[in-house]
Formats: C-alpha cells, sequence, structure tokens
C-alpha cells in the first residue's frame, strides 16, 4: 500500500516538473508573510480587468466576459479570487494583453492571501 501512495503522490510532481509552461489551474507563488494590499489598491482590476469585467457593462462591450464576473464589486472579486490569480498566472487573462509583473504581485497577494477589503 505504500509503494502505491508513494506512486500517486510522486507521479503529479514528475509530470509537473516536465512542463515548459503553467497550465489551467496552476497557481503562482504568494508570500503571505507581507503587506498584502485591499481590494481598491490592486491596480489591475482597475486598470486592466473592468475593461471588460464592470458591473456597469453590458452586451459586446464586455467582449465576453461572462456576466457577474466583475471587478468593480468585491464580492464578486473575493468568489473569483483564485480563479483570477490563476488565469493571470497561466497568461488566459487579460485576453487582448498582458499584465505587467508589477501589477501580476499585488493581484496574486490580494487573490491568495485573504482578498481583504
Amino acid at each position: 500500500m505504500k509503494r502505491l501512495l508513494a506512486l500517486v503522490v510522486l507521479t503529479p510532481l514528475a509530470v509537473a516538473c516536465g512542463r515548459d509552461a503553467p497550465q489551467e489551474g496552476d497557481l503562482p507563488e504568494a508570500d503571505c508573510n507581507q503587506t498584502i494590499p485591499r481590494f481598491g489598491e490592486v491596480a489591475a482590476f482597475n486598470i486592466d480587468c473592468r475593461n471588460c469585467h464592470d458591473s456597469a457593462l453590458d452586451g459586446s462591450s464586455r467582449r465576453g466576459a461572462p456576466v457577474g464576473i466583475d471587478y468593480d464589486i468585491y464580492s464578486s472579486a473575493v468568489m473569483w479570487a483564485e480563479e483570477t490569480a490563476s488565469t493571470v498566472y497561466v497568461g488566459s487573462m487579460p485576453v487582448e494583453t498582458e499584465l505587467r509583473n508589477r501589477d501580476k504581485t499585488p493581484l496574486y497577494l490580494w487573490s491568495l492571501c485573504g482578498t481583504p477589503q
């Protein structure tokens, strides 16, 4: 039984080590032992994300962003916090551009370290 458990535990590690790029669902490292930005301090939400993910937008102005995933509303952002960190980390969001590294770090910290309001 121990041999089977070791195989189950080590197999994903071996597969992960062979990857070149992050995959959907992967999360970045976040050092939560530092000052975590509050929701309104995450520049990426205001500068990049809200171009599509804003509750005031509708129809084609959302550019395909699902209704209800909005970064102008704290409760919505909290519901999607971990997925937000993952999609930015793997590069699938934002769609039309890439966040600057200086904007990614606060987003990761907020999303993965308690989502302070």
